[in-house]
């Protein structure tokens, strides 16, 4: 037999086998089913009208702050009651974002570039925003700025070779630059920071648009007392 005559004589089947539902019965069961429903609503509507005249009852003793005539009663709580009601204070001071380990080279720059004078114009060499490099020019030739930015756990080395024989500030940091003698290659100038919480900040500039190349310049587009007072700027943090 096919599949389609298959299919008919089950149906067939089935229906010859179906019984109609007892549809008088059907009705008496809804009608008490929602009889039910009804006396069940009223008992939750009762109890909860009950409760609330029980709160009536107490009188404005129950209900802290609630005066007889109505109104709320100003009052200042002390103590565990007043933590518990007021939460947690809020911070008065959002306190200063720091990295620990080595700055990225975007953040570096970006910092580095908003504390440049004005006058000057920049852009990145081809890896500097890798490296750290800016090119920045006054509009008497192009100069090469190199910085790097860490904070150190431990600043011994550091202090032994770097900053060997430079006296400490009165908060304690230390500052050593140097400028190459005339004739040893292009110009430059190099500044080291560290600060006592191991911020360490390097700057270094060429008289040049890169490190090997001559000298396109006879004086540093940035002097040193300048190049101090970036690497010593507290927008490191």
């Amino acid at each position: 037999m096919p599949i389609e005559e298959d299919f008919t004589e089950a149906l067939r089947t089935t229906l010859l086998t179906f019984e109609p539902p007892d549809t008088p019965s059907l009705v008496e069961a809804g009608i008490r089913n929602g009889r039910r429903r009804r006396r069940r609503r009223a008992a939750a509507v009762g109890v909860s009208g009950a409760a609330v005249l029980a709160l009536v009852g107490l009188g404005a003793t129950a209900v802290p702050g609630l005066l007889s005539d109505g109104r709320t009663a100003d009052r200042t709580l002390t103590g565990p009651a007043a933590s518990a009601t007021t939460g947690p204070a809020t911070a008065s001071a959002t306190p200063t974002s720091t990295f620990t380990g080595t700055l990225p080279a975007e953040r570096a720059l970006a910092t580095l570039t908003a504390l440049l004078p004005t006058g000057l114009t920049h852009s990145s060499p081809p890896g500097g925003s890798q490296s750290g490099q800016l090119w920045v020019n006054d509009g008497h030739g192009k100069s090469l700025l190199e910085v790097h930015v860490s904070r150190q756990t431990s600043t011994t080395a550091i202090r032994n070779h770097v900053f060997a024989g430079t006296t400490p500030l009165a908060d304690g940091t230390l500052i050593a630059s140097r400028q190459a003698p005339p004739g040893t290659g292009p110009g430059h100038e190099v500044v080291n920071v560290l600060r006592p919480d191991g911020l360490y900040v390097t700057i270094m500039e060429w008289q040049a648009p890169s490190q090997n190349a001559p000298s396109t310049r006879t004086t540093p587009i940035l002097t040193l007392a300048q190049l101090r007072a970036i690497a010593s700027s507290s927008q490191w943090q």
